[in-house]
């Protein structure tokens, strides 16, 4: 099942920003508002619209387009000083088009917009956090692949398990994603700036968007999801000891113990679980204190084959920014997903006479150019071998390019 992008956050206006008082200088398209914008940021409440589109094709003929509206608006009341470390969050969208993964039959969708038509409230959220900002307790609506098996640099990818989170969660666990939100809670402790850990649980609805349409019915449904993840962070913005490379290792799993049936006979057991790996790490930098170079990311994860159709995911990719002189806010990057078929679904295939399903590789190479600060327009380059995991499909080419607005 594909699922849902990032959501990555539009630059927001700072003390340093020239003044926005035209589009070429502000991280808007629609500009500050006269400066309201600024004035509601400094008193802690930052409204945040985007526009993503998805354009895809084959040589074949085929072409999709899928776009999304998302609107957003956040709320810290502790700069407001009417909570101390109090936060409020609510994000809705409408989205809808075509699916390029339905039309050439892969694993890895070539878009990571796309799941349901749909316009919906997806999540909102209260945070407080207690002890000097060491522990933080979320209670509402969220989804679990936003915070658990999420890529870090997604925001530069369009193919699925790369440009959101690893694309087997939801069908090994019913790990819920966005936009299809279930209620949630997660205590997070982050006893050092180099340190955390975390753990959530979710309504584990496994037709979430039947279960609720719009996003406002707050249905519990099905056995619940439980994620935890602990992390290792260096060099990480607002590091007093921050030096040119950051980096980022997690490790996670994601329970679910409701029945689950098996891949060959249907017999139901209880519970199954996915564990995962991340790394996200810089290892060059063209000058101190620049982001502009190389980046690498890497993830894997697993799940028992007997359940699991894709039980296992690899995911792995080079990114450097700047580039081109002058183009330090651009980007080159490079990803390839591999998508592994349950074995225990191939031994019986293979004993029933039929073709042995082998595993889906999917690259994907795309520049990322900032226009403008509130435009972004990016070319991508896709190639699936083994689309689906069948040898006996064709090898597919899908081409296009994603463009998104901060408005």
């Amino acid at each position: 099942m594909a699922q849902d992008a990032p959501k990555p956050d539009p630059p927001k206006a700072t003390n340093t920003d020239p003044p926005a008082t035209a589009q070429t200088s502000s991280p808007y398209m629609f500009g500050d508002w006269n400066g309201e914008r600024s004035k509601l940021a400094d008193s802690g409440v930052v409204f945040n619209f985007q526009s993503v589109n998805d354009t895809l094709m084959t040589p074949q003929g085929d072409s999709t387009n899928w776009s999304r509206v998302r609107g957003t608006l956040d709320i810290d009341f502790d700069r407001s000083e009417i909570v101390s470390g109090l936060k409020f969050h609510i994000t809705g969208l409408w989205q809808g088009g075509g699916n390029m993964g339905g039309y050439i039959g892969s694993i890895a969708n070539p878009s990571s917009l796309v799941s349901a038509n749909t316009f919906r409230l997806d999540s909102f959220w209260f945070e407080k956090s207690f002890l000097g900002q060491r522990v933080f307790v979320r209670l509402g609506q969220f989804a679990g692949q936003d915070s658990y098996g999420v890529q870090e640099y997604g925001g530069s990818y369009l193919l699925e398990p790369m440009g959101y989170a690893l694309g087997n969660l939801f069908g090994s666990t019913f790990e819920t994603f966005d936009p299809a939100s279930t209620p949630a809670a997660e205590i997070r402790l982050v006893p050092s700036q180099h340190f955390y850990v975390k753990s959530a649980i979710f309504s584990g609805n496994r037709n979430p968007y039947g279960d609720d349409p719009i996003g406002l019915h707050f249905k519990f449904k099905d056995t619940p999801v439980i994620a935890s993840e602990t992390g290792v962070l260096f060099g990480q913005e607002g590091d007093s000891t921050r030096r040119n490379y950051p980096g980022s290792y997690k490790f996670g799993a994601v329970i679910n113990p409701g029945p689950f049936p098996n891949l060959v006979t249907g017999v139901h057991s209880t519970g199954n679980y996915l564990l995962y790996f991340m790394i996200n790490q810089a290892v060059y930098r063209a000058g101190a204190g620049s982001d502009r170079g190389l980046d690498v990311t890497f993830a894997y994860d697993w799940s028992p084959d007997d359940v699991a159709r894709i039980n296992t995911q690899t995911t792995g990719g080079l990114r450097y920014r700047g580039l081109l002189p002058h183009r330090e806010h651009d980007a080159l990057t490079f990803g390839i997903v591999y998508s592994h078929v349950s074995d225990v679904l191939n031994r019986f295939i293979v004993n029933a006479g039929l073709p042995m399903f082998g595993s889906e590789k999917a690259l994907e190479v795309n520049y990322s150019i900032q226009v403008k600060r509130w435009f972004t327009f990016q070319p991508v380059f896709q190639h699936y071998f083994d689309a689906g995991g069948n040898p006996q499909m064709r090898n597919s080419t899908v081409v296009g390019f994603r463009s998104s607005f901060n408005l």
